[in-house]
């Protein structure tokens, strides 16, 4: 090998080093704007402001046995049978990421019963509000 390209070589590595050390002993003070860094810090304050607190199912978790997911999918919509699965899959992974943040108990409870989930029709959207005021009815 030639001497310049073994020259090329050490000096490429002590950038490197160089930069690996300078970035974790100051990270992103020197490549990102303080007002850049400070409006990433504000925006995670505001989340973490905004987080709610614990479902009310994460207390039925330490009570009941058997957890199981319901899907109340509305008939007046007319939605082919793909549509409804769709729209069952992004529920069902929409309420798992809630329950993984507020309720982490009850979906420890559900992952033990083998997850299961039921899907059921409603005929329209005040028979399914109705069906909401019934259920809160009997928490």
């Amino acid at each position: 090998m030639d001497l310049t390209w073994l020259s090329a070589i050490i000096v490429g590595a002590g950038c490197l080093a160089l930069g690996f050390c300078i970035g974790a002993y100051h990270p992103s003070r020197i490549l990102i704007p303080a007002r850049i860094s400070r409006g990433l810090s504000a925006a995670t304050e505001i989340k973490k402001k905004k987080s709610k607190g614990p479902l009310e199912i994460e207390n039925l978790a330490e009570i009941l046995e058997d957890f199981k997911m319901v899907l109340v999918v509305r008939n007046d919509l007319k939605m082919g049978k793909g549509k409804i699965a769709a729209q069952c899959s992004h529920a069902t992974l929409g309420l798992y990421k809630k329950l993984l943040q507020r309720a982490p108990k009850a979906l420890d409870r559900w992952e033990m019963c083998a997850q299961p989930k039921v899907v059921v029709k409603i005929e329209s959207e005040e028979d399914m509000l109705a069906l909401q005021v019934r259920k809160g009815e009997n928490t």
